[in-house]
């Protein structure tokens, strides 16, 4: 929860406990929630793993972050890499809005293909 949630809170439940919350309080808390909701942005997650099964290995992986500047990061290292498979992106709350196609297997060193692509998304506020 943000911090401006938590203080809000706060003073809150001391409120309720003296002389109630007000109209001004619920209208204050209101803001804070849509500047929170303008805040949210999606970050991308695309990993190339070697099969279409979620549970297979990652072999490739690139992560857009949505801010202005941002350098896309893609980490040769696969000691480095926070994922080795889809499913662990998934379990760390990512959300898969492409799966790949169904083909079947082939040789990647023999055409210009990395893997078995998927793109995950996470959305995620941002502030300023």
């Amino acid at each position: 929860m943000s911090s401006k949630i938590e203080e809000w809170v706060s003073l809150a439940r001391k409120k309720v406990k003296n002389e109630g919350i007000s109209n001004n309080d619920l209208d204050q808390l209101e803001q804070i929630l849509q500047i929170r909701c303008n805040q949210n942005r999606q970050r991308l997650l695309y990993l190339q793993a070697t099969t279409p099964s979620i549970r297979s290995n990652v072999i490739g992986m690139a992560q857009h972050e949505p801010v202005n500047g941002a350098i896309t990061q893609i980490e040769p290292d696969t000691d480095d890499w926070k994922y080795q498979t889809v499913h662990d992106a998934i379990v760390d709350g990512w959300q898969a809005i492409f799966f790949p196609a169904q083909r079947t297997n082939f040789d990647d060193h023999e055409i210009d293909i990395l893997g078995y692509e998927f793109i995950l998304q996470k959305m995620e506020v941002y502030d300023e």
